[in-house]
């Protein structure tokens, strides 16, 4: 199972499976317990591939945070569950990713907890932490890409060309003169 077939839903508790999609939504299957039910346009889903956490590095792809979770676990130390106390779950979240505590409500990490724990037997962690690298390689690429390509310059006192003025000929206070051809 991958992160990018696995999705929440504000308001429904538990992690769900896409199995399928409809024209108005997608048709999903509750993981640990397989009911199925299909989601409509005004149910909010948020794929786990695109959710991040905020570190004091910046921004962390929850990808990431869940491979330093499986890699604490496999060193022998316990991850706390989220029934645990908040200081306990914090001080655990800031010693492993460097959890920026200002921007990250206890709600989230209770969360993040909880889909580690829900997910840890079925989350294929190697697959993860390859993608992960690979990612990151490549976003370092495209930042050095950026830097090199700068837009030309144009000087402060030079008109922008190719632009035209439209008036608005119906609109109140449009003012409209009247200028008689010249020579005639």
């Amino acid at each position: 199972m991958e992160l990018k077939d696995i999705v929440s839903i504000a308001g429904i508790s538990g992690l769900h499976k896409i199995i399928g999609k409809t024209k108005t939504g997608l048709i999903l299957e509750t993981i640990g317990v397989g009911k199925r039910f299909p989601t409509g346009v005004q149910d909010k889903v948020s794929v786990l591939e695109d959710i991040s956490m905020y570190t004091e590095e910046g921004d962390m792809k929850l990808s990431e945070v869940l491979v330093k979770l499986n890699e604490k676990e496999k060193a022998g130390e316990t991850v706390p569950d989220s029934k645990a106390d908040m200081k306990t779950l914090r001080t655990f979240l800031s010693a492993t990713i460097k959890l920026d505590n200002e921007r990250v409500y206890d709600s989230d990490i209770k969360k993040l907890m909880n889909w580690f724990h829900q997910l840890k037997s079925d989350l294929d962690f190697e697959k993860l932490k390859t993608d992960a690298v690979a990612e990151k390689a490549e976003t370092d690429g495209e930042e050095i890409k950026t830097e090199k390509v700068a837009a030309p310059k144009t000087p402060k006192n030079v008109a922008p060309k190719n632009i035209a003025v439209k008036a608005n000929k119906g609109a109140a206070g449009a003012k409209m003169t009247y200028r008689p051809k010249s020579g005639t």
